[in-house]
């Protein structure tokens, strides 16, 4: 990463752990090239040139590429994600300038939802849409799989130690997960490690293939261990996927991103997917589309039916001052982002996006389709996979 800090931007910058490795870095140091560093590389070359003209924004820039080489395992998806968004984005800077970086005074937003809760200081927005009449400020956020991500710790120790202890190799995985509750999740299975690690670990010592865990919170995983042998190396797991059951379990994810959130500004969220840190949704078919569509509707409609204190749902709040309500009503849209990165080489179908708005907005009149569409008119719409305000789906 030092080298293409270098090569790219002529800036130096030096990696703590050079020897470090993760699912971004791996694929840059293949020769030849596949899809996924052919990508990486030419959006580090678009972004110097957009932003050629700014060294602080460069140096962010550079800055989140250095996080990413001394991320470990799937850290590297925030640093990595706020990359793609600012590709994104700066694909229209035709019709409108990008901020990368943008600190708010939480003086100047005394009843925004940080104010509320008890933010000092300032409010740290990664990115701003510089429209002709609006701003939009958008914070950008990675979409990984928690309950994967745990899993996948649990694991990788639990092979580790088969092989050290016992002489075994095995696969350990885990049944459908599609339809957990993500608060549940969030909050409760990280204590769970230590029982779920012990439990695995006594069943691999008596060779047994499944283990069925429940915990004192009610969560219950079906987990099934293979004992790899040359006739027999693979593991298969059983995973059901529905779009409208990951949007209900998913449907307060949003909550915890209101410390970016202003009063008197739009304040969007965008959400960057990339299938090499979410296996989770499957992008057969229309279920991404549908999946998007039916979360967003639920943080726009069904949360704001919510006066429940939001610290209910989400750690993220301290104060009860904050409801449910407030959030929903705070968000004026949310932009997801799938990244094509390991599949795609052509720059028109590097993205596909989908952008909902949200009808309820409260800080300001809400945003159309007719006021936002227009600032995406170039080669690069063809990105652009779904455009909803819910003008008419508002109930």
């Amino acid at each position: 990463m030092e080298k293409i800090l270098s090569d790219v931007f002529g800036v130096e910058k030096r990696i703590k752990n050079r020897l470090n490795t993760n699912g971004c870095i791996a694929p840059l140091n293949r020769k030849p090239l596949g899809y996924f560093a052919y990508n990486f590389l030419n959006r580090l070359g678009r972004l110097r040139d957009v932003f050629s003209g700014s060294p602080s924004e460069i140096d962010c820039i550079c800055e989140r590429v250095k996080n990413i080489a001394e991320a470990k395992n799937h850290q590297w998806a925030g640093p990595y994600s706020e990359l793609v968004a600012l590709d994104f984005y700066s694909q229209f800077s035709e019709f409108f300038p990008v901020s990368y970086i943008n600190l708010l005074r939480i003086a100047d937003h005394r009843q925004s939802i940080p104010a509320l809760n008890g933010q000092k200081e300032v409010i740290d927005i990664d990115l701003c849409l510089h429209f002709r009449t609006e701003r939009l400020f958008t914070d950008v956020k990675s979409f990984n799989c928690i309950h994967l991500q745990i899993f996948d710790q649990i694991f990788e120790e639990i092979e580790d130690f088969a092989r050290k202890t016992l002489g075994r190799s095995v696969l350990v995985g885990v049944d459908n997960l599609s339809e957990i509750d993500y608060s549940e999740v969030k909050n409760s299975l990280g204590a769970e490690k230590r029982s779920i690690r012990r439990e695995l670990k006594r069943a691999v010592s008596e060779g047994r293939k499944s283990v069925a865990y429940c915990s004192d919170s009610g969560l219950r995983f079906d987990f099934k261990i293979s004992y790899a042998t040359p006739s027999s190396p693979f593991l298969s797991t059983v995973k059901e996927y529905s779009p409208y059951a990951m949007a209900e379990s998913y449907k307060f994810k949003f909550l915890d991103y209101g410390n970016k959130l202003v009063d008197n500004e739009y304040s969007l969220i965008t959400i960057v997917r990339n299938p090499w840190f979410n296996a989770e949704t499957v992008d057969f078919g229309d279920f991404n589309n549908i999946f998007y569509r039916s979360l967003s509707r639920r943080t726009f409609m069904e949360l704001l039916r919510i006066d429940s204190e939001a610290r209910e749902f989400s750690r993220s709040y301290a104060s009860s001052a904050v409801r449910v309500s407030d959030v929903s009503k705070s968000l004026a849209g949310i932009v997801f982002i799938d990244d094509n990165s390991p599949s795609c080489r052509s720059q028109e179908g590097l993205y596909s996006a989908y952008i909902y708005l949200n009808p309820n907005y409260a800080a300001k009149e809400p945003l159309t389709i007719r006021r936002v569409e227009k600032y995406f008119r170039n080669k690069f719409e063809v990105q652009i996979k779904d455009f909803d305000d819910f003008k008419w789906d508002n109930y």
